[in-house]
């Protein structure tokens, strides 16, 4: 069996043998565009209106919540991988600081968000490209985006990480292009670009209401936890992982509220949006111009590749993880492919739900059980920095291994109780299904155990005679 070292702990993480395969070859840098692929720089456009809705206008004020409620448990993943530098991220940390079947039911929960990111990110690219192309349908779109992604994945991280930086650099220059273009309309319309209204709308207000679209949010600020599922595909330290997930959440951040400010101000009325799922198009033709509206709407057609592309990556690494400590099938879900070095079968299982899914569910359910599976697995997380940290190694430092792992796990459940009842039955029900699958897993192992030593006895009471 193979040992993988962690750091700043006394523990080691064991790895079974012949599921070590994975190449290190990113760097600090590669690992930050990850993120901003998995999060996307243009991601506040692509959910502007289903947030805005949620929110009640509020969508600005949304954002700003959710990157508190994220930047505490971007603090404990970041502890955490420092720790335990190794693939399996929410399942990992839970299950080596914790306990296995709270670390089963921590990874079961990120599955459930896992999963349906691909299908989300499907959704969108997939709807705008028909608001683009109508004669093309939605469900063709669907298969034109995830064929070449599942076929970049299962090639390498190496072409997955190129690729990536490609399409993060285009959408950069399409927040820009945005930032810029609506200020210069919003000036030369005569209209302020500092309204506080904006921000905050006495009329409208409803702290339930941005509740709600703080619970849609964190949806775009799940690409930080996806960072530490490539932690054994990096030569980097924990340390250096923790400060790209911090600096991805940062500048995620002024993109994302630049970009809601300015369309909330071109918007006027929430209650304009007809389509939440192309609001942000109708934004777009506020501002007028052909070109622009084509190339920003293409670029939220390329967030939905990207995010598609290292989102199945980050899945198939999560399930890499839990699939070696068998938990799940190891035969299936802990190999490793002879040639390319990745789980081969984990992304074409990821790509196929993910088709399926986006064909047969809508934008605004996936969201909520996204965000679901998230907050739910980052409460692991946090709990499981305090009883990593300031439990077995008596780290003794209150304010940063009790109070901000408590802060994360009370503005998480908090968030997780805002999403709307669909979204938490759902969830809840996996969850239960994820119960009903360790306990019969556990009887199982326990009557083929049982079965093992009364042959072991049968064969040494025989030996006797």
């Amino acid at each position: 069996m193979y040992i993988i070292e962690t750091q700043k702990s006394n523990e080691s993480v064991p790895i079974a043998p012949g599921t070590t395969d994975l190449k290190r070859t990113l760097k600090m840098w590669d690992l930050v565009i990850f993120g901003f692929g998995f999060m996307a720089p243009v991601a506040a456009m692509s959910l502007f209106g289903i947030i805005t809705l949620a929110s009640q206008g509020h969508s600005v004020l949304s954002y700003i919540i959710g990157f508190v409620a994220m930047l505490f448990t971007a603090y404990s993943f970041g502890k955490m991988v420092e720790a335990y530098p190794v693939a399996g991220s929410t399942y990992t940390y839970a299950q080596r600081a914790l306990h296995p079947k709270l670390g089963f039911i921590a990874g079961w929960g990120m599955i459930l968000d896992y999963l349906l990111i691909p299908m989300l990110t499907f959704l969108i690219s997939a709807n705008f490209a028909n608001a683009l192309v109508p004669s093309i349908p939605i469900w063709a779109w669907i298969l034109i985006f995830a064929l070449p992604i599942t076929i970049v994945n299962i090639i390498g991280i190496e072409i997955a990480a190129k690729v990536n930086s490609i399409l993060v650099l285009l959408m950069v220059i399409a927040v820009f292009t945005f930032i810029i273009s609506a200020s210069q309309y919003i000036v030369k319309g005569n209209l302020s670009l500092i309204q506080f209204n904006a921000l905050y709308n006495p009329g409208t207000f409803s702290s339930g209401a941005v509740i709600s679209g703080a619970a849609i949010v964190i949806v775009a600020y799940l690409g930080f936890d996806a960072i530490t599922t490539l932690a054994e595909e990096t030569n980097i330290e924990g340390k250096k992982i923790g400060s790209a997930i911090m600096f991805t959440c940062i500048i995620q951040t002024i993109f994302y509220v630049s970009v809601t400010y300015l369309a909330v101000i071109l918007l006027g009325n929430y209650l304009s949006i007809q389509n939440p799922d192309t609001a942000f198009f109708n934004v777009l033709d506020i501002i007028g111009g052909l070109f622009l509206q084509t190339f920003i709407t293409l670029m939220i057609i390329v967030s939905g590749v990207a995010s598609a592309l290292v989102s199945q990556s980050a899945t198939s690494r999560l399930l890499l993880g839990m699939g070696r400590d068998n938990v799940i099938p190891i035969k299936f879900f802990g190999y490793i492919h002879p040639k390319y070095k990745t789980p081969v079968n984990n992304i074409l299982l990821v790509s196929i739900l993910g088709i399926i899914g986006a064909v047969l569910m809508n934008m605004k359910l996936v969201s909520d059980l996204v965000s679901f599976g998230g907050l739910l697995g980052f409460t692991f997380v946090n709990i499981s920095v305090i009883n990593h940290y300031y439990f077995k190694n008596r780290q003794r430092n209150i304010f940063k291994f009790l109070i901000v792992p408590l802060i994360g796990i009370s503005v998480c459940l908090y968030i997780l109780w805002g999403l709307s009842i669909t979204g938490k039955v759902v969830g809840f029900t996996w969850m239960g299904i994820g119960f009903i699958y360790l306990i019969a897993r556990s009887a199982y192992s326990k009557e083929l155990r049982g079965i093992k030593q009364r042959l072991i006895n049968k064969l040494v009471k025989d030996e006797k005679y």
